[in-house]
Protein backbone atom coordinates (compact mmCIF):
# COMPACT_ATOMS: atom_id res chain seq x y z
CA UNK A 1 0.00 0.00 0.00
CA UNK A 2 1.16 3.54 -0.75
CA UNK A 3 0.10 6.84 0.72
CA UNK A 4 -3.47 7.48 -0.44
CA UNK A 5 -3.66 4.77 -3.09
CA UNK A 6 -2.66 1.36 -4.45
CA UNK A 7 0.81 0.16 -5.34
CA UNK A 8 0.43 -3.29 -6.87
CA UNK A 9 3.34 -5.71 -6.64
CA UNK A 10 1.96 -7.57 -9.70
CA UNK A 11 0.85 -4.76 -12.02
CA UNK A 12 -0.33 -4.91 -15.61
CA UNK A 13 0.79 -1.32 -16.18
CA UNK A 14 3.21 1.14 -14.61
CA UNK A 15 2.74 4.91 -14.35
CA UNK A 16 5.84 6.98 -13.64
CA UNK A 17 5.42 10.63 -12.59
CA UNK A 18 8.91 11.34 -11.22
CA UNK A 19 11.14 12.51 -14.02
CA UNK A 20 9.53 12.69 -17.46
CA UNK A 21 6.02 11.21 -17.04
CA UNK A 22 5.42 7.96 -18.91
CA UNK A 23 3.32 4.78 -18.99
CA UNK A 24 4.72 1.28 -19.53
CA UNK A 25 3.13 -2.14 -19.95
CA UNK A 26 4.19 -5.02 -17.70
CA UNK A 27 6.66 -6.08 -20.41
CA UNK A 28 8.36 -2.67 -20.26
CA UNK A 29 6.97 -1.44 -23.58
CA UNK A 30 6.35 2.29 -23.53
CA UNK A 31 2.80 3.51 -24.21
CA UNK A 32 3.19 6.58 -26.41
CA UNK A 33 0.94 9.49 -25.38
CA UNK A 34 1.58 12.38 -27.75
CA UNK A 35 -0.85 14.90 -26.23
CA UNK A 36 0.43 17.14 -23.41
CA UNK A 37 -3.13 17.46 -22.13
CA UNK A 38 -3.41 13.66 -22.11
CA UNK A 39 -0.26 13.36 -19.99
CA UNK A 40 -1.47 16.13 -17.68
CA UNK A 41 -4.85 14.41 -17.32
CA UNK A 42 -3.15 11.15 -16.41
CA UNK A 43 -0.92 12.91 -13.86
CA UNK A 44 -3.88 14.55 -12.12
CA UNK A 45 -5.68 11.20 -11.85
CA UNK A 46 -2.68 9.20 -10.67
CA UNK A 47 -1.95 11.72 -7.91
CA UNK A 48 -5.55 11.96 -6.64
CA UNK A 49 -7.06 10.39 -3.56
CA UNK A 50 -8.76 7.15 -4.72
CA UNK A 51 -7.21 7.85 -8.17
CA UNK A 52 -10.21 9.87 -9.35
CA UNK A 53 -11.24 13.46 -10.00
CA UNK A 54 -14.54 15.11 -10.78
CA UNK A 55 -15.15 16.10 -14.39
CA UNK A 56 -15.77 19.69 -13.27
CA UNK A 57 -12.38 19.84 -11.52
CA UNK A 58 -10.54 18.44 -14.55
CA UNK A 59 -12.28 20.88 -16.89
CA UNK A 60 -11.35 23.81 -14.66
CA UNK A 61 -7.71 22.76 -14.18
CA UNK A 62 -6.92 21.62 -17.73
CA UNK A 63 -9.24 23.78 -19.83
CA UNK A 64 -10.02 26.71 -17.55
CA UNK A 65 -9.12 29.18 -20.28
CA UNK A 66 -12.03 27.93 -22.41
CA UNK A 67 -15.78 28.16 -22.07
CA UNK A 68 -17.66 25.46 -20.19
CA UNK A 69 -19.04 23.65 -23.25
CA UNK A 70 -15.69 23.67 -25.00
CA UNK A 71 -13.98 22.38 -21.85
CA UNK A 72 -16.52 19.55 -21.56
CA UNK A 73 -15.98 18.62 -25.20
CA UNK A 74 -12.20 18.77 -24.83
CA UNK A 75 -12.27 16.45 -21.83
CA UNK A 76 -14.43 13.91 -23.68
CA UNK A 77 -12.09 14.02 -26.68
CA UNK A 78 -8.96 13.59 -24.53
CA UNK A 79 -10.50 10.62 -22.70
CA UNK A 80 -11.43 9.01 -26.01
CA UNK A 81 -7.88 9.48 -27.31
CA UNK A 82 -6.37 7.99 -24.13
CA UNK A 83 -8.69 4.98 -24.25
CA UNK A 84 -7.67 4.38 -27.86
CA UNK A 85 -3.96 4.59 -26.98
CA UNK A 86 -4.37 2.26 -24.00
CA UNK A 87 -6.51 -0.21 -25.98
CA UNK A 88 -3.72 -0.60 -28.57
CA UNK A 89 -1.41 -1.54 -25.69
CA UNK A 90 -3.98 -4.00 -24.31
CA UNK A 91 -4.76 -1.88 -21.27
CA UNK A 92 -8.11 -0.98 -19.74
CA UNK A 93 -7.14 1.34 -16.91
CA UNK A 94 -9.49 4.32 -17.37
CA UNK A 95 -12.93 4.49 -15.78
CA UNK A 96 -15.53 7.25 -15.90
CA UNK A 97 -19.13 8.11 -15.26
CA UNK A 98 -21.23 11.27 -15.58
CA UNK A 99 -19.49 12.98 -12.64
CA UNK A 100 -16.02 11.50 -12.27
CA UNK A 101 -13.02 10.19 -14.18
CA UNK A 102 -10.51 7.81 -12.62
CA UNK A 103 -7.96 5.02 -12.94
CA UNK A 104 -8.63 1.42 -12.03
CA UNK A 105 -7.21 0.91 -8.57
CA UNK A 106 -5.99 -2.64 -9.08
CA UNK A 107 -3.18 -3.86 -11.29
CA UNK A 108 -1.41 -0.49 -11.45
CA UNK A 109 2.03 0.50 -10.23
CA UNK A 110 2.29 4.26 -9.60
CA UNK A 111 5.71 5.47 -8.54
CA UNK A 112 4.54 8.36 -6.34
CA UNK A 113 2.72 5.82 -4.15
CA UNK A 114 5.79 3.63 -3.68
CA UNK A 115 7.25 4.35 -0.25
CA UNK A 116 10.42 2.44 -1.15
CA UNK A 117 11.34 4.90 -3.88
CA UNK A 118 14.06 7.54 -3.50
CA UNK A 119 12.93 10.36 -5.77
CA UNK A 120 15.30 13.07 -4.54
CA UNK A 121 17.05 13.30 -7.91
CA UNK A 122 13.89 13.63 -10.00
CA UNK A 123 11.23 16.32 -10.31
CA UNK A 124 7.52 15.57 -10.31
CA UNK A 125 6.33 15.56 -13.98
CA UNK A 126 9.64 16.91 -15.24
CA UNK A 127 9.31 18.95 -18.45
CA UNK A 128 5.50 19.07 -18.34
CA UNK A 129 3.79 22.44 -18.59
CA UNK A 130 0.60 23.95 -19.98
CA UNK A 131 1.54 27.60 -20.32
CA UNK A 132 -1.97 28.72 -21.24
CA UNK A 133 -3.59 27.09 -18.18
CA UNK A 134 -2.74 29.05 -15.04
CA UNK A 135 -4.65 26.77 -12.70
CA UNK A 136 -2.82 23.67 -13.92
CA UNK A 137 0.51 25.48 -13.59
CA UNK A 138 -0.37 26.45 -10.01
CA UNK A 139 -1.40 22.85 -9.20
CA UNK A 140 1.83 21.53 -10.76
CA UNK A 141 3.96 24.00 -8.79
CA UNK A 142 2.28 22.99 -5.52
CA UNK A 143 2.75 19.28 -6.26
CA UNK A 144 6.43 19.77 -7.01
CA UNK A 145 6.93 21.77 -3.83
CA UNK A 146 5.10 19.13 -1.83
CA UNK A 147 7.25 16.24 -3.08
CA UNK A 148 10.46 18.22 -2.70
CA UNK A 149 9.53 19.00 0.93
CA UNK A 150 8.38 15.44 1.64
CA UNK A 151 11.64 13.95 0.32
CA UNK A 152 13.75 16.48 2.18
CA UNK A 153 12.04 15.69 5.45
CA UNK A 154 12.26 11.94 4.85
CA UNK A 155 15.97 12.05 4.07
CA UNK A 156 17.29 14.72 6.42
CA UNK A 157 15.05 14.63 9.46
CA UNK A 158 14.60 10.87 9.58
CA UNK A 159 11.56 8.85 10.57
CA UNK A 160 11.93 9.62 14.27
CA UNK A 161 12.89 13.28 14.06
CA UNK A 162 9.37 14.60 14.53
CA UNK A 163 9.48 16.91 11.48
CA UNK A 164 6.07 15.62 10.41
CA UNK A 165 5.11 12.99 13.00
CA UNK A 166 2.91 10.35 11.42
CA UNK A 167 1.01 9.47 14.60
CA UNK A 168 1.70 12.34 16.98
CA UNK A 169 1.33 11.30 20.59
CA UNK A 170 1.23 14.88 21.86
CA UNK A 171 -2.11 16.72 21.68
CA UNK A 172 -2.49 19.17 18.79
CA UNK A 173 -2.36 22.34 20.84
CA UNK A 174 0.01 25.21 21.63
CA UNK A 175 1.59 25.35 25.05
CA UNK A 176 2.58 28.88 26.04
CA UNK A 177 5.83 28.89 28.00
CA UNK A 178 6.58 31.54 30.58
CA UNK A 179 8.37 34.55 29.11
CA UNK A 180 12.14 34.33 29.59
CA UNK A 181 14.72 37.11 29.55
CA UNK A 182 18.36 37.36 28.55
CA UNK A 183 19.30 39.65 31.42
CA UNK A 184 17.26 39.70 34.58
CA UNK A 185 16.30 42.88 36.41
CA UNK A 186 13.12 44.22 37.97
CA UNK A 187 12.07 46.11 34.82
CA UNK A 188 12.45 43.04 32.61
CA UNK A 189 10.57 40.82 35.09
CA UNK A 190 7.69 43.28 35.03
CA UNK A 191 7.67 43.32 31.22
CA UNK A 192 7.75 39.51 31.03
CA UNK A 193 4.68 39.21 33.23
CA UNK A 194 2.78 41.78 31.18
CA UNK A 195 3.70 40.40 27.77
CA UNK A 196 2.97 36.80 28.82
CA UNK A 197 -0.51 37.68 30.01
CA UNK A 198 -1.35 39.83 26.99
CA UNK A 199 -0.09 37.21 24.54
CA UNK A 200 -2.14 34.45 26.16
CA UNK A 201 -5.23 36.66 26.06
CA UNK A 202 -4.70 37.56 22.39
CA UNK A 203 -4.24 33.93 21.31
CA UNK A 204 -7.29 32.82 23.29
CA UNK A 205 -9.49 35.14 21.22
CA UNK A 206 -8.94 32.88 18.22
CA UNK A 207 -11.62 30.40 19.18
CA UNK A 208 -10.51 27.72 16.70
CA UNK A 209 -6.93 27.71 18.03
CA UNK A 210 -6.27 25.19 20.85
CA UNK A 211 -4.08 26.97 23.42
CA UNK A 212 -2.83 25.56 26.73
CA UNK A 213 -1.25 28.20 28.92
CA UNK A 214 1.11 27.41 31.76
CA UNK A 215 0.08 28.35 35.26
CA UNK A 216 1.06 31.70 36.77
CA UNK A 217 3.62 30.38 39.24
CA UNK A 218 7.18 29.20 38.71
CA UNK A 219 6.31 25.68 39.87
CA UNK A 220 3.36 25.30 37.49
CA UNK A 221 3.52 22.21 35.30
CA UNK A 222 3.65 22.81 31.56
CA UNK A 223 0.81 20.96 29.79
CA UNK A 224 1.94 18.39 27.19
CA UNK A 225 1.50 19.98 23.74
CA UNK A 226 2.63 19.30 20.19
CA UNK A 227 3.73 22.94 19.88
CA UNK A 228 5.42 25.31 22.31
CA UNK A 229 5.46 29.09 22.03
CA UNK A 230 8.57 30.55 23.61
CA UNK A 231 9.15 34.25 24.21
CA UNK A 232 12.49 35.77 25.17
CA UNK A 233 13.00 39.46 26.04
CA UNK A 234 16.46 40.22 24.69
CA UNK A 235 16.75 43.75 26.09
CA UNK A 236 14.43 46.29 27.65
CA UNK A 237 15.74 49.74 26.75
CA UNK A 238 14.98 52.02 25.04
CA UNK A 239 12.42 49.66 23.52
CA UNK A 240 12.22 45.93 24.12
CA UNK A 241 13.66 43.55 21.56
CA UNK A 242 11.56 40.41 21.90
CA UNK A 243 11.97 37.06 20.13
CA UNK A 244 9.01 34.73 19.60
CA UNK A 245 9.40 31.11 18.43
CA UNK A 246 6.85 28.39 17.70
CA UNK A 247 8.51 24.99 18.20
CA UNK A 248 7.20 21.54 17.32
CA UNK A 249 7.84 19.13 20.14
CA UNK A 250 9.45 16.98 21.32
CA UNK A 251 12.42 17.75 19.04
CA UNK A 252 12.02 21.55 19.14
CA UNK A 253 11.75 21.97 15.37
CA UNK A 254 11.30 25.68 14.64
CA UNK A 255 8.08 26.24 12.71
CA UNK A 256 8.16 30.05 12.95
CA UNK A 257 10.34 32.64 14.63
CA UNK A 258 10.52 36.41 14.62
CA UNK A 259 12.08 39.23 16.61
CA UNK A 260 10.14 42.46 17.09
CA UNK A 261 11.11 45.81 18.57
CA UNK A 262 8.26 46.69 20.94
CA UNK A 263 7.64 50.01 22.65
CA UNK A 264 5.86 49.02 25.86
CA UNK A 265 5.01 52.67 26.58
CA UNK A 266 2.81 52.79 23.48
CA UNK A 267 -0.10 50.50 24.35
CA UNK A 268 -1.70 50.72 20.90
CA UNK A 269 1.57 49.67 19.23
CA UNK A 270 2.05 46.92 21.83
CA UNK A 271 -1.40 45.45 21.15
CA UNK A 272 -0.80 45.59 17.38
CA UNK A 273 2.57 43.85 17.66
CA UNK A 274 1.17 41.05 19.82
CA UNK A 275 -1.79 40.65 17.47
CA UNK A 276 0.69 40.24 14.61
CA UNK A 277 2.64 37.62 16.56
CA UNK A 278 -0.59 35.77 17.35
CA UNK A 279 -1.56 35.75 13.68
CA UNK A 280 1.85 34.36 12.65
CA UNK A 281 1.66 31.67 15.34
CA UNK A 282 -1.89 30.67 14.34
CA UNK A 283 -1.09 30.58 10.61
CA UNK A 284 2.03 28.46 11.18
CA UNK A 285 0.10 26.08 13.47
CA UNK A 286 -2.74 25.76 10.95
CA UNK A 287 -0.38 24.99 8.06
CA UNK A 288 1.53 22.39 10.12
CA UNK A 289 -1.62 20.60 11.24
CA UNK A 290 -2.96 20.45 7.70
CA UNK A 291 0.38 19.01 6.57
CA UNK A 292 0.16 16.39 9.31
CA UNK A 293 -3.07 15.27 7.71
CA UNK A 294 -1.74 15.23 4.13
CA UNK A 295 1.31 13.06 4.91
CA UNK A 296 -0.31 10.77 7.46
CA UNK A 297 -0.92 7.18 6.33
CA UNK A 298 -3.68 6.85 8.93
CA UNK A 299 -6.96 6.70 7.02
CA UNK A 300 -9.08 5.56 9.96
CA UNK A 301 -12.15 7.47 11.04
CA UNK A 302 -10.85 10.68 12.67
CA UNK A 303 -11.97 12.11 15.99
CA UNK A 304 -13.74 15.43 16.10
CA UNK A 305 -10.54 17.44 16.61
CA UNK A 306 -8.60 15.71 13.81
CA UNK A 307 -11.61 15.99 11.52
CA UNK A 308 -11.54 19.78 11.91
CA UNK A 309 -8.05 19.95 10.39
CA UNK A 310 -9.07 17.68 7.54
CA UNK A 311 -12.05 19.94 6.85
CA UNK A 312 -9.83 23.05 6.89
CA UNK A 313 -7.40 21.36 4.52
CA UNK A 314 -10.11 20.44 2.00
CA UNK A 315 -11.69 23.92 2.13
CA UNK A 316 -8.30 25.48 1.41
CA UNK A 317 -7.79 23.32 -1.71
CA UNK A 318 -10.50 25.39 -3.37
CA UNK A 319 -11.77 22.77 -5.82
CA UNK A 320 -15.23 21.32 -6.30
CA UNK A 321 -13.93 17.88 -5.37
CA UNK A 322 -12.32 19.10 -2.14
CA UNK A 323 -15.41 21.11 -1.20
CA UNK A 324 -17.53 17.96 -1.51
CA UNK A 325 -15.08 16.07 0.68
CA UNK A 326 -15.26 18.85 3.28
CA UNK A 327 -19.08 18.66 3.24
CA UNK A 328 -18.96 14.91 3.87
CA UNK A 329 -16.63 15.39 6.84
CA UNK A 330 -18.83 18.18 8.22
CA UNK A 331 -21.95 16.00 8.05
CA UNK A 332 -20.08 13.17 9.81
CA UNK A 333 -18.99 15.59 12.54
CA UNK A 334 -22.51 16.98 12.98
CA UNK A 335 -23.80 13.45 13.56
CA UNK A 336 -21.41 13.25 16.52
CA UNK A 337 -22.03 16.77 17.83
CA UNK A 338 -24.74 18.72 15.96
CA UNK A 339 -24.33 21.93 17.98
CA UNK A 340 -20.53 22.11 17.86
CA UNK A 341 -19.62 25.75 17.24
CA UNK A 342 -16.39 24.99 15.36
CA UNK A 343 -18.12 22.66 12.91
CA UNK A 344 -20.87 25.22 12.28
CA UNK A 345 -18.23 27.91 11.65
CA UNK A 346 -16.40 25.65 9.20
CA UNK A 347 -19.66 24.86 7.42
CA UNK A 348 -20.55 28.56 7.13
CA UNK A 349 -17.05 29.31 5.84
CA UNK A 350 -17.29 26.57 3.21
CA UNK A 351 -20.70 27.67 1.96
CA UNK A 352 -19.65 31.32 1.79
CA UNK A 353 -16.71 30.38 -0.44
CA UNK A 354 -19.00 28.23 -2.59
CA UNK A 355 -21.43 31.11 -3.10
CA UNK A 356 -18.54 33.49 -3.85
CA UNK A 357 -17.14 31.14 -6.51
CA UNK A 358 -20.57 30.71 -8.08
CA UNK A 359 -21.33 34.47 -7.87
CA UNK A 360 -24.70 33.62 -6.31
CA UNK A 361 -27.50 36.18 -6.51
CA UNK A 362 -29.02 37.75 -3.40
CA UNK A 363 -31.96 35.37 -3.08
CA UNK A 364 -29.64 32.34 -3.23
CA UNK A 365 -26.95 33.62 -0.85
CA UNK A 366 -29.65 34.75 1.63
CA UNK A 367 -30.17 31.09 2.43
CA UNK A 368 -26.87 31.19 4.33
CA UNK A 369 -28.24 33.51 7.03
CA UNK A 370 -29.78 30.79 9.28
CA UNK A 371 -26.54 28.77 9.21
CA UNK A 372 -24.46 31.81 10.17
CA UNK A 373 -26.87 32.75 12.95
CA UNK A 374 -26.68 29.19 14.31
CA UNK A 375 -22.88 29.41 14.34
CA UNK A 376 -23.02 32.76 16.15
CA UNK A 377 -25.38 31.35 18.79
CA UNK A 378 -23.14 28.33 19.29
CA UNK A 379 -20.16 30.56 20.14
CA UNK A 380 -20.94 34.28 20.58
CA UNK A 381 -17.25 35.01 21.34
CA UNK A 382 -16.04 33.71 17.96
CA UNK A 383 -15.14 36.58 15.62
CA UNK A 384 -15.90 34.46 12.56
CA UNK A 385 -19.64 34.67 13.16
CA UNK A 386 -19.97 38.45 12.78
CA UNK A 387 -17.37 38.32 9.99
CA UNK A 388 -19.51 35.90 7.98
CA UNK A 389 -22.64 37.95 8.61
CA UNK A 390 -20.80 41.13 7.64
CA UNK A 391 -19.69 39.51 4.38
CA UNK A 392 -23.27 38.49 3.64
CA UNK A 393 -24.49 42.03 4.38
CA UNK A 394 -21.79 43.42 2.07
CA UNK A 395 -22.90 41.16 -0.77
CA UNK A 396 -26.48 42.38 -0.26
CA UNK A 397 -25.38 46.05 -0.15
CA UNK A 398 -26.50 46.53 3.46
CA UNK A 399 -23.63 48.84 4.26
CA UNK A 400 -24.53 49.99 7.79
CA UNK A 401 -25.26 46.47 9.03
CA UNK A 402 -22.10 45.14 7.37
CA UNK A 403 -19.91 47.73 9.10
CA UNK A 404 -21.51 46.96 12.48
CA UNK A 405 -20.84 43.24 12.18
CA UNK A 406 -17.31 43.66 10.79
CA UNK A 407 -16.30 46.12 13.49
CA UNK A 408 -17.60 43.62 16.03
CA UNK A 409 -15.43 40.89 14.49
CA UNK A 410 -12.35 43.14 14.75
CA UNK A 411 -13.14 43.84 18.41
CA UNK A 412 -13.61 40.16 19.28
CA UNK A 413 -10.30 39.16 17.71
CA UNK A 414 -7.77 41.97 17.08
CA UNK A 415 -5.43 39.52 15.28
CA UNK A 416 -8.11 38.44 12.77
CA UNK A 417 -6.74 39.88 9.52
CA UNK A 418 -9.72 38.69 7.44
CA UNK A 419 -12.06 40.83 9.52
CA UNK A 420 -9.99 43.95 8.80
CA UNK A 421 -9.82 43.05 5.10
CA UNK A 422 -13.59 42.85 4.80
CA UNK A 423 -14.06 45.95 6.95
CA UNK A 424 -11.90 47.87 4.48
CA UNK A 425 -13.79 46.37 1.56
CA UNK A 426 -17.14 47.37 3.08
CA UNK A 427 -15.89 50.96 3.27
CA UNK A 428 -14.81 51.24 -0.35
CA UNK A 429 -17.88 49.37 -1.60
CA UNK A 430 -20.02 51.99 0.14
CA UNK A 431 -18.15 54.72 -1.74
CA UNK A 432 -15.63 55.64 0.98
CA UNK A 433 -12.25 54.37 -0.26
CA UNK A 434 -10.33 56.76 2.01
CA UNK A 435 -11.82 54.97 5.05
CA UNK A 436 -10.73 51.61 3.63
CA UNK A 437 -6.98 52.29 3.63
CA UNK A 438 -6.23 51.96 7.37
CA UNK A 439 -8.01 48.61 7.99
CA UNK A 440 -6.61 47.11 4.77
CA UNK A 441 -3.04 48.19 5.53
CA UNK A 442 -3.48 46.91 9.10
CA UNK A 443 -4.66 43.53 7.77
CA UNK A 444 -1.49 43.23 5.68
CA UNK A 445 0.60 44.17 8.72
CA UNK A 446 -1.12 41.51 10.83
CA UNK A 447 -0.78 38.61 8.40
CA UNK A 448 2.61 38.42 6.65
CA UNK A 449 2.29 34.61 6.34
CA UNK A 450 -1.32 34.44 5.09
CA UNK A 451 -1.56 32.16 2.00
CA UNK A 452 -4.43 34.37 0.76
CA UNK A 453 -2.53 37.62 1.27
CA UNK A 454 -3.03 38.45 -2.41
CA UNK A 455 -6.76 38.91 -1.73
CA UNK A 456 -6.10 41.64 0.86
CA UNK A 457 -3.64 43.26 -1.54
CA UNK A 458 -6.28 43.30 -4.27
CA UNK A 459 -8.77 45.02 -1.97
CA UNK A 460 -6.18 47.67 -1.08
CA UNK A 461 -5.35 48.10 -4.76
CA UNK A 462 -9.02 48.71 -5.53
CA UNK A 463 -9.22 51.44 -2.87
CA UNK A 464 -6.06 53.05 -4.26
CA UNK A 465 -7.55 52.99 -7.78
CA UNK A 466 -10.77 54.62 -6.57
CA UNK A 467 -8.69 57.38 -4.94
CA UNK A 468 -6.65 57.94 -8.09
CA UNK A 469 -3.46 56.62 -6.49
CA UNK A 470 -2.56 54.75 -9.66
CA UNK A 471 1.16 54.18 -9.10
CA UNK A 472 0.46 52.52 -5.75
CA UNK A 473 -2.30 50.50 -7.36
CA UNK A 474 0.08 49.34 -10.10
CA UNK A 475 2.70 48.28 -7.57
CA UNK A 476 0.12 46.09 -5.82
CA UNK A 477 -1.16 44.63 -9.10
CA UNK A 478 2.36 43.63 -10.11
CA UNK A 479 3.05 42.08 -6.70
CA UNK A 480 -0.09 39.94 -6.97
CA UNK A 481 0.76 38.83 -10.51
CA UNK A 482 4.19 37.65 -9.37
CA UNK A 483 2.58 34.98 -7.17
CA UNK A 484 -0.97 34.63 -8.54
CA UNK A 485 -0.89 35.40 -12.28
CA UNK A 486 -4.42 34.11 -12.76
CA UNK A 487 -6.06 36.58 -10.32
CA UNK A 488 -8.30 38.59 -12.65
CA UNK A 489 -8.71 41.65 -10.39
CA UNK A 490 -4.95 42.31 -10.51
CA UNK A 491 -5.08 42.46 -14.33
CA UNK A 492 -8.13 44.72 -14.25
CA UNK A 493 -6.46 47.13 -11.82
CA UNK A 494 -3.26 47.17 -13.89
CA UNK A 495 -5.09 47.90 -17.15
CA UNK A 496 -7.44 50.52 -15.67
CA UNK A 497 -4.56 52.31 -13.89
CA UNK A 498 -2.41 52.52 -17.01
CA UNK A 499 -5.41 53.79 -19.01
CA UNK A 500 -6.24 56.44 -16.38
CA UNK A 501 -2.62 57.61 -16.46
CA UNK A 502 -2.79 57.94 -20.24
CA UNK A 503 -0.26 55.11 -20.80
CA UNK A 504 -2.38 53.43 -23.44
CA UNK A 505 0.30 51.15 -24.92
CA UNK A 506 1.00 49.75 -21.45
CA UNK A 507 -2.74 49.41 -20.88
CA UNK A 508 -3.16 47.45 -24.12
CA UNK A 509 -0.35 45.08 -23.18
CA UNK A 510 -1.84 44.58 -19.73
CA UNK A 511 -5.27 43.89 -21.20
CA UNK A 512 -3.87 41.47 -23.78
CA UNK A 513 -2.16 39.54 -20.99
CA UNK A 514 -5.44 39.34 -19.09
CA UNK A 515 -7.49 38.27 -22.10
CA UNK A 516 -4.93 35.63 -23.00
CA UNK A 517 -5.16 34.12 -19.52
CA UNK A 518 -8.85 34.65 -18.68
CA UNK A 519 -10.77 35.83 -21.76
CA UNK A 520 -13.77 38.02 -20.85
CA UNK A 521 -13.99 36.68 -17.30
CA UNK A 522 -13.48 40.22 -16.02
CA UNK A 523 -16.97 41.30 -17.13
CA UNK A 524 -18.81 38.79 -14.95
CA UNK A 525 -16.46 39.58 -12.07
CA UNK A 526 -17.05 43.32 -12.30
CA UNK A 527 -20.80 42.85 -12.65
CA UNK A 528 -20.84 40.92 -9.37
CA UNK A 529 -18.74 43.29 -7.21
CA UNK A 530 -21.34 44.72 -4.78
CA UNK A 531 -20.63 48.47 -5.05
CA UNK A 532 -23.42 50.52 -3.48
CA UNK A 533 -22.96 52.97 -6.34
CA UNK A 534 -22.84 50.60 -9.32
CA UNK A 535 -21.30 53.34 -11.41
CA UNK A 536 -17.94 52.31 -9.91
CA UNK A 537 -18.13 48.92 -11.64
CA UNK A 538 -18.88 50.72 -14.92
CA UNK A 539 -15.88 53.01 -14.41
CA UNK A 540 -13.66 50.02 -13.78
CA UNK A 541 -14.98 48.26 -16.88
CA UNK A 542 -14.45 51.43 -18.91
CA UNK A 543 -10.87 51.46 -17.68
CA UNK A 544 -10.35 48.04 -19.26
CA UNK A 545 -12.31 48.80 -22.44
CA UNK A 546 -10.73 52.24 -22.80
CA UNK A 547 -10.39 52.09 -26.61
CA UNK A 548 -14.13 52.59 -26.97
CA UNK A 549 -14.38 55.35 -24.36
CA UNK A 550 -13.54 58.99 -24.23
CA UNK A 551 -10.84 60.01 -21.70
CA UNK A 552 -13.38 61.60 -19.39
CA UNK A 553 -14.84 58.15 -18.63
CA UNK A 554 -11.57 56.65 -17.41
CA UNK A 555 -11.80 57.88 -13.79
CA UNK A 556 -8.75 60.13 -14.08
CA UNK A 557 -8.02 61.75 -10.73
CA UNK A 558 -5.23 64.25 -10.29
CA UNK A 559 -3.00 63.30 -7.37
CA UNK A 560 -2.15 66.12 -5.03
Amino acid sequence: MGIGGIVSDKPRARIFLFGAPRVETISGARVEISSKKGIALLATLASADRLERSRAWLQQILWGSRGQKQAQSSLRRELSNLRSVFAKAGLEILRSDQRTVGLEQYGLYIDILDERLNFSHRQFCEGLDLASEDEFEEWLREMREYYETAEYERRFTGPTSGAIPESPSLPAQIGIARVAFAQEDSAVRSLSTMIGGMLSETLAKMRWLPVASMGPTAVSTEPPSRYRLETVILNAEPAASVNFSLLEMPDRIVRWTGTRLIDFADLQSLHSELARVANCVATSFDICEQRHFTVSKDRSTPGLGDRNWRIRFHINQFTEESFERARTLIEEAKEQCPENGEILMLQANLELWQHWIERSDESTSSQLAPLIRAAMRADPADARGPLFYGILDTWHRRSASALTHLNRACELDPSFAQAFVHLGAAHYLSGKPEAAIDPLEHALFLAPLDPKRFFAQGELGTAYWMLGRYEECLAIAHNIQATHPGYVLAHVLETASYAAMGLYDDARRARAKMLDAKPHLYRSMLAWIPFIDRDWARKMRDGVEFDARSPRNLHIVQNS
